[in-house]
């Protein structure tokens, strides 16, 4: 059996292209596919939605050389934080930093700047392979592997085509229809 790279990543969004980045940088081979064109992942539009990130997500980040690429205006920092189960006055949990005002909880990130970043490391990665406007039409598991096939959308009379690896991720949002068709996250009958 001819192997194609040792972990094929559906989902070219923050997570998928950061694994991608870190697996490369331990010595692994690695394939990202996403049905998205790379000027859409090289400039994601705003989509509104805001990323908390802890003190290890931000370490893990500068590592890759994703953090260092983000503007100084992209980044905003988290002093408190309250998480709410329920109507607002049952508050569960409160989270400050009382001791030293200048200390962080975190940090926020616009969602379309750490996708771009993303994109910016691994696409200038060796040995990261994207293979953009990819449309994912099966996934399977055997014993020994995992298996896709995906068409492409610039031409979708082409053959599907086929890859195969050890490990398989999904990082196709968490609406995945990679795991659905393996039965993940599905309700079971």
């Amino acid at each position: 059996m001819q192997l194609d790279c040792d972990v094929l990543i559906v989902g070219a969004g923050p997570a998928g292209l950061a694994l991608a980045a870190a697996l490369v940088g331990a010595g692994l081979s690695v394939t990202v596919l996403d049905s998205q064109d790379r000027a859409t992942l090289a400039a994601p539009a705003e989509d509104g939605r805001e990323i908390a990130l802890t003190h290890s997500s931000v370490a893990l980040l500068r590592t890759l050389g994703q953090w260092q690429r983000l503007a100084d205006s992209e980044i905003g920092t988290i002093r408190a934080a309250q998480v709410v189960d329920g109507p607002l006055q049952q508050a569960a949990l409160h989270f400050t930093t009382p001791r030293n005002p200048d200390e962080r909880l975190g940090w926020i990130v616009p969602n379309h700047a750490l996708r771009r970043t993303a994109y910016e490391v691994a696409a200038h990665t060796p040995g990261v392979r994207l293979v953009t406007e990819a449309r994912v039409t099966r996934v399977a598991v055997t014993p020994a592997h995992a298996e896709l096939e995906y068409t492409d959308t610039r031409n979708l009379d082409a053959a599907p085509q086929r890859l195969q690896a050890p490990l398989l991720v999904a990082a196709d949002s968490r609406f995945s229809a990679t795991r659905r068709q393996l039965g993940i996250g599905a309700a079971m009958h």
